[in-house]
């Protein structure tokens, strides 16, 4: 199980701006947890603290019992194999010199070092899965849409088989039916891999509609977290409750 307690994380400006407050979460395999709030509200900050690429001011993030806070996730090449983040800006994520073939193969070949036979049909498994044409593996970056760069990314992630996977805004940037298709994978994905999955969003419709469990933050404060039965009627918190109202199905 991957668990953040009392996490806190201030940053050193001249506010002293507190992005992250007394804030803890349980990410447990096979639950898919949305974590949801309006923008600012200290999501993103939390997701890169879970995923260990930066630290908390104060608090601690546990991975099977293991400390993952920075430095010591760099010490075992074993956390980062079970642990994958998607980051939210997918252009920015894939080095633009790599084609879509190295930037799967990658985690690979420094976390698994396959034999280069094995690294292929990996790597043309993992297109397959996330619906990548095959000749899409010689192509770069800016020769893909926005919704074929975040497969790529999705794919990369799951190419050492993470037993945890974090979602950073997953549907931003793309068109209404190009966000069904990634919503619809993403599930899928998560579906097949038993994975404890985090998805980061600012949507409630996608929070209620993906959820197993909800998450919502306010103001670097999580002040709800309940299991989703599919209905707005398992949010309780009057913040919860104003995110909802915002909906335009539930306006």
């Amino acid at each position: 199980m991957l668990i953040a307690e009392h996490i806190t994380k201030s940053f050193k400006d001249s506010a002293g701006t507190q992005a992250v407050r007394d804030a803890s979460i349980a990410l447990r395999p096979g639950e898919l947890t949305v974590l949801v709030g309006e923008s600012g509200s200290g999501k993103t900050t939390l997701s890169r603290i879970l995923a260990g690429i930066i630290a908390p001011s104060s608090g601690t993030v546990l991975l099977d019992g293991k400390s993952i806070v920075p430095p010591a996730r760099r010490k075992e090449k074993r956390l980062n194999a079970e642990l994958q983040i998607v980051l939210q800006d997918s252009a920015s994520a894939l080095d633009p010199r790599y084609t879509v073939y190295r930037s799967i193969a990658e985690p690979i070949r420094n976390l698994m070092r396959l034999p280069r036979e094995e690294e292929r049909a990996r790597v043309a498994s993992l297109m397959e899965r996330v619906q990548l044409p095959p000749e899409l593996g010689q192509r770069h970056p800016s020769e893909l849409s926005g919704g074929q760069q975040k497969r790529v990314c999705i794919a990369r992630a799951l190419a050492t088989e993470p037993r945890y996977i974090i979602f950073d805004e997953a549907t931003s940037g793309l068109d209404v039916l190009m966000k069904e298709k990634i919503l619809t994978l993403i599930r899928a994905v998560h579906e097949k891999s038993g994975a404890a999955t985090l998805m980061i969003s600012h949507d409630m419709d996608v929070a209620l509609y993906m959820a197993d469990r909800i998450a919502v933050m306010k103001d670097g404060e999580i002040v709800e977290n309940r299991a989703c039965c599919g209905s707005p009627d398992c949010l309780v918190h009057p913040y919860s409750r104003l995110l909802l109202r915002q909906m335009e199905p539930y306006a």
